[in-house]
């Protein structure tokens, strides 16, 4: 009976056991495909990572270049400016050196100048009072002086005998021989009309002078 029961139950215990070995089998199949998946996954992963990577060093490299590319630009503008800066340093400095030279030129030609007059003034003192020179504006008055009929005629006379100043004195001299000559040259003309011209026309001519001499002084 024992041997009937175990029997009976050997197939089920077989049925059993390959049961538990599909069970076993279908267990480690799920795990392999699990680990295949995962190894996938890891794989995919690595190549993501591996993908960022080389993105960012692509990235790195391209931010490296551009950093360079502006570093060189920047140098470039940096010594451009420089240039300039330069350029105006030396353009200033040659403006004011042409300034200087230009105010030292002046400088030299007004002291010049004041050397010239000072060495002048020096003469003028040096000379006697009665050689000194005469300025012009001393002339001018002097000339007028002489214009005036009559009381110019006395100065310049007076002048020209007893004045201090031989300068003025030579001036005056020269006025009182413009007066002598002009009368000496009245004297000859008032002969000639009297003894070369008619009586009417003599008559004629002596009232006209008589009228210019009237407006006008002989001095």
């Amino acid at each position: 009976m024992a041997d009937d029961l175990n029997n009976k139950m050997e197939p089920e215990i077989s049925a059993a056991s390959e049961a538990a070995e599909v069970v076993k089998e279908t267990a480690a199949e799920k795990k392999a495909k699990v680990k295949t998946v995962e190894a996938k996954e890891t794989k995919a992963e690595a190549a993501a990572v591996a993908a960022t990577a080389a993105a960012t060093a692509e990235a790195a490299k391209e931010a490296a270049k551009d950093a360079e590319e502006a570093a060189k630009a920047a140098k470039k503008a940096e010594e451009q400016a420089a240039k300039e800066a330069a350029k105006k340093q030396a353009a200033l400095e040659k403006e004011q050196e042409k300034a200087k030279a230009a105010k030292e030129k002046a400088e030299a030609k007004l002291e010049k100048k004041r050397q010239k007059r000072a060495a002048q003034q020096a003469l003028i003192d040096a000379c006697p009072p009665q050689y000194r020179p005469v300025s012009t504006s001393k002339y001018f008055w002097l000339a007028f002086l002489s214009a005036i009929p009559v009381l110019g005629f006395i100065v310049t006379l007076l002048l020209a005998i007893a004045g201090r100043n031989r300068n003025v004195k030579n001036f005056e001299k020269a006025i009182l021989a413009y007066y002598i000559i002009g009368l000496i040259i009245c004297l000859i003309a008032i002969i000639v009309i009297g003894v070369a011209l008619p009586p009417e026309i003599r008559d004629n001519i002596i009232l006209s002078m008589q009228k210019i001499f009237g407006s006008v002084s002989i001095g």
